[in-house]
């Protein structure tokens, strides 16, 4: 996969996350019951990529059991392993904040949702790299800019789709392994990760885009696959 200028671009913003987490990183700890600022919400919905290929999972679970070994972390299990494509919000009965969505939004997004994802074309996302981004262990993710003109598309196209600020250019797809749940052991945390820093993982090719719902819970949330919408194929240069 050749790199373009939106590749190189996401890498840089990945070195400074890096630099950041070996120097000053302070995260917000991780709670598998709650999102911070968002009380009593349990139930987020997003669009994702759920990673399923056995032997890049069998890759992934290694990188997991290295970060395992360290103090104060949560390990996802293997059915959470995916990359957000579109955070959406949480699912409830009646709207109160700004990311709340009711089931009749949810069925609009839905709507509009698989008119775009049905046009856009199978892409690759290579995952490798550990780095720490705020309260996760991460892979970071390349996928030469394929997630952003995603966002771009439900942006421009999609009334019912909520838009946040951390998004487009300047959302950094990673696939979370862990959680910090603990700042005691931060000095030991950097030097493991740091150890294991340039792990490659593998190529995968996306071929659908899912609708994840995670219940939040301990010790993990629980996901559930809600709805698949397949890419278009690959159109040959």
């Amino acid at each position: 996969m050749n790199e373009n200028p939106a590749a190189q671009a996401y890498r840089e913003k990945f070195n400074a996350i890096w630099n950041h987490f070996q120097n000053g990183y302070n995260p917000a700890i991780y709670d598998p019951e709650r999102a911070a600022g968002f009380e009593g919400r349990k139930t987020s919905l997003a669009f994702a990529i759920l990673i399923k290929n056995p032997e890049i999972l069998a890759q992934i679970a290694e990188v997991a059991e290295a970060v395992r070994r360290i103090t104060d972390v949560y390990v996802m299990p293997p059915d959470y392993y995916h990359i957000t494509v579109k955070w959406l919000g949480f699912l409830t009965d009646q709207k109160v904040l700004e990311c709340d969505i009711e089931a009749q939004t949810l069925e609009q997004i839905l709507e509009q949702a698989e008119q775009i994802i049905s046009r856009i074309q199978v892409f690759q996302v290579r995952l490798g790299r550990v780095n720490g981004l705020e309260g996760y262990i991460v892979l970071e993710a390349e996928d030469n800019g394929a997630i952003a003109q995603i966002q771009g598309h439900f942006h421009s196209e999609a009334t019912a789709i909520p838009k946040y600020p951390l998004e487009g250019e300047r959302w950094l797809p990673h696939m979370s392994i862990a959680g910090v749940k603990s700042k005691r052991q931060l000095d030991e945390l950097k030097e493991k990760i740091k150890k294991i820093r340039n792990t490659e993982v593998g190529t995968i090719e996306v071929t659908h885009i899912d609708l994840l719902q995670a219940v939040l819970q301990k010790p993990y949330p629980h996901c559930q696959i809600l709805q698949s919408f397949p890419l278009a194929p690959a159109v040959s240069s």
